[in-house]
């Protein structure tokens, strides 16, 4: 398949456009043929304005709010609970303290190309190059631009046929709560910003062409003349004081921009790294370009998927139109691969991708662009694991620990506990505080997250990061627990409790409904438990502090079921005021985690909370309909899974495939679930056991999969035709043996640490 979006049609959309990225930075090209636009931003670019925000002690008020709960007067309780613990934003009518991801500016390729023809635009997710080409009075345009993983910075390239006249713009929108100065370069422009109470940040374009160039004072801003040239080469960089530095100690550029002018060749494109060439545009472009290919394959890891359909060369636009009709079943296996390029794109800096990635134009983006931690940061990263994107998963275990330190000031002022605590919603700067009034109260981000850490051991058996990362967080999270959890008649009751972002008949005033035991809260507590337990045995740590998680996960109440067999979403059968609610919190046991049991009750009650779920339209986001195409593919429901699959596609992407929330808003976690949803169809692993092509779609008969990663430290291989597997390859972290399963099938295989084990089937 030719891992390719490409298009005869330029376009001005933002959410239309190609994007790009390292992690750190990142940019989207757009725009029309004499006008085209990179926008530009950088993962630290968020206002600032409210890094140092406190919230008070409010945890005298924790007994008020559990009493009103406990006499079932939800109301009153969930009134209390916001007044108290949910800070402001939301339906306060007060602005919430999150600093909203912002947008660096633009850089602009602007010049007369006379009639234009032949056009295309495209990018390639394997390499991360955007490219735009086409046919002008100055003959064959062609403009290119990536973001390098090799030498950080961003590249942009134009060559003509024919010498022409070119301007080069770098700014930033009208804004007035950020002030804009620009300096001259000897061999460039340099951008200076500064929000009003927050951040500073810097971007400087640098420039070789073998043209003539000149620094002009426009209307608005200086800009680069580039006159007479047929290469233009752009390097840009972008720094923030963000971390309390110079933003120039950010801004490194290659060689190429040292004072003699040349640039080494990187070793991996040559034998001798002392070879040093002359400063041409095209072939310092090749370099970078060579450089950054090699490292951005290695960030997308080695997993490889290879469905035999029939590919279709038709443009992007064109193939998701006839997809929307029932044509191009390769389709989906481009999302697949887009989600994946994302992920190496946006979750290979400091940071995790946040609800946009790191792509926003806006100053105002939609949720701030923010973190929401309630389902749709953990969404992105559902797959990450299993595709072996070890760099992208360790974003977000930076981003984890950030918010400890305040989270444990939260644990204190919120609910007077030792322990960990987290926001439903917050920014990058670890203050951690409730900041959306009517949603906010709710302390199950933080389990959440943790099992994010779990997993990543449970794959990679990696013992010093269980050591040092993973179990640290857990111990905090639990203390938490160990604290908050009230005893109530021989159980450990959870309150105040939510299950977001949904609410009940009768307290139902504001947005969600605070309540006692809801499902969700019961299952993270209980996973929390056992994982910190688990760990502690591993690392041979804390035996009395595992014996007592154990205890508490067993005196957790019960979960139960309604009348007609759902699981009940709060801690009895109760009115949903919207029964096709987006958000499917209960279900969180069956997927992502796996507390409950194939065919056990709570797995054919979650199941019948699907069905019912969707009869009244749930999976009405982008992101929630990935959800609901995941839980099918855990239920082993492969037909039903790739229906939702297939919506999640023609109903809430892009024509450049990005993910839309309605109306037309866009959210990166969609992208993302549907990756995740395609590897659950392939491949599902538990403790000892391994469960290949468990939701296979009747659309892939025929298929293979190269290293992906199960629990239990595993890489595994397989191959199937006719819908029936054919062949697997296991090689194990570590001696185990391992119930491999497949359709009514099942082999007991025997590893040996690092050796090749080999299963052959007979159709």
């Amino acid at each position: 398949m030719k891992r390719q979006l490409w298009y005869e049609s330029f376009t001005e959309k933002y959410i239309e456009g190609l994007p790009v990225g390292n992690g750190r930075l990142a940019a989207m090209m757009l725009g029309r043929p004499e006008r085209l636009r990179i926008a530009l931003n950088h993962e630290w670019m968020w206002r600032g304005e409210n890094r140092f925000r406190e919230y008070p002690d409010m945890s005298e008020h924790l007994p008020e709010v559990r009493e009103a709960l406990l006499q079932e007067d939800f109301l009153k309780g969930t009134e209390l609970a916001n007044k108290y613990f949910g800070g402001t934003g939301g339906v306060s009518g007060k602005p919430d303290r999150v600093d909203p991801y912002q947008p660096v500016g633009d850089l602009w390729f602007r010049f007369h190309p006379g009639e234009v023809q032949n056009y295309i635009r495209c990018l390639d997710l394997d390499t991360g190059l955007a490219r735009t080409a086409f046919d002008a009075d100055c003959g064959k345009v062609i403009q290119e631009l990536f973001v390098s993983s090799k030498d950080d910075c961003i590249v942009a390239q134009m060559t003509t046929e024919a010498p022409a006249d070119v301007d080069v713009i770098l700014d930033r929108k009208e804004d007035p709560r950020c002030t804009i100065t620009y300096e001259h370069e000897a061999d460039g422009l340099r951008m200076k910003g500064s929000f009003v109470e927050g951040i500073s940040f810097e971007a400087c374009v640098k420039i070789i062409t073998n043209g003539k160039w000149s620094i002009v004072n426009g209307p608005n801003s200086p800009y680069l003349q580039v006159t007479g040239a047929t290469h233009i080469l752009l390097l840009l960089q972008i720094g923030t004081d963000a971390k309390g530095t110079d933003p120039k100690l950010e801004m490194t550029f290659p060689p190429c921009f040292s004072p003699d002018r040349k640039m080494l060749v990187h070793k991996s494109l040559t034998d001798t790294s002392e070879t040093s060439v002359e400063p041409d545009c095209k072939t310092l472009f090749e370099i970078l370009y060579q450089a950054h290919k090699e490292a951005f394959r290695h960030l997308k890891g080695d997993a490889v998927l290879d469905i035999d359909v029939a590919d279709c060369d038709l443009p992007t636009d064109k193939r998701i139109k006839l997809f929307r009709q029932g044509g191009d079943p390769s389709m989906p296996l481009l999302y697949f691969e887009y989600g994946r390029y994302l992920m190496a794109s946006g979750s290979s800096g400091e940071l995790p991708i946040n609800l946009q990635g790191k792509w926003n134009e806006d100053l105002q983006p939609a949720w701030d662009a923010d973190y929401h931690l309630d389902i749709n940061l953990q969404m992105c990263y559902w797959f990450v694991e299993t595709l072996g994107m070890n760099h992208a998963a360790n974003t977000l275990f930076n981003l984890i620990e950030k918010y400890v330190p305040y989270g444990k000031v939260m644990a204190k002022n919120l609910y007077g506990c030792n322990g960990v605590t987290m926001a439903l919603q917050t920014d990058v700067w670890g203050r951690v505080t409730p900041e959306a009034y009517g949603w906010a109260v709710w302390i199950g981000a933080a389990p959440w997250l943790g099992q994010h850490m779990f997993m990543h051991w449970r794959h990679t058996k990696d013992l010093q990061f269980l050591r040092e990362r993973c179990y640290p967080y857990l111990k905090e999270a639990a203390a938490f627990y160990e604290d908050y959890l009230m005893e109530k008649d021989g159980e450990l009751w959870i309150l105040p409790s939510q299950s977001p972002e949904n609410k009940f008949e009768g307290a139902d005033k504001l947005p969600v409904s605070i309540c006692v035991n809801s499902a969700m809260d019961i299952e993270l507590a209980m996973e929390l438990m056992n994982s910190a337990a688990e760990a502690a045995d591993v690392l041979g740590v804390d035996a009395h502090k595992a014996a007592k998680w154990r205890d508490i996960a067993t005196r957790l109440p019960k979960l139960t079921t309604d009348s007609i067999g759902r699981l009940n979403e709060w801690d009895k059968e109760r009115v949903e005021v919207e029964p096709g609610h987006r958000h499917l919190s209960h279900l969180y046991g069956l997927y992502p985690s796996q507390l409950f049991e194939p065919d056990s009750v709570e797995w054919k009650a979650a199941e019948r909370s699907l069905d019912e779920r969707l009869k009244h339209g749930g999976g009405h986001t982008g992101w929630s309909r990935s959800w609901v195409a995941c839980l099918m593919a855990r239920l082993g429901r492969g037909e039903d899974a790739w229906k939702h699959f297939m919506a999640l596609i023609g109903d809430f992407a892009t024509i450049s495939l990005l993910d839309l929330h309605p109306p037309r808003i866009f959210q990166i976690d969609g992208n993302m679930g549907g990756t995740a949803c395609v590897c659950e169809m392939l491949m599902q692993s538990r403790r000892g056991r391994l469960h290949l092509l468990p939701a296979l779609p009747s659309a892939w008969q025929t298929g293979s999969v190269q290293n992906f990663r199960a629990q239990d430290g595993v890489t595994v291989s397989f191959a199937w035709e006719k819908g029936q597997l054919v062949s697997a390859e296991l090689i194990s972290a570590e001696d185990q043996t391992l119930c491999v399963i497949s359709g009514d099938r099942e082999w007991n295989v025997v590893l040996e640490a690092g050796k090749k084990a080999t299963i052959k089937t007979t159709n």
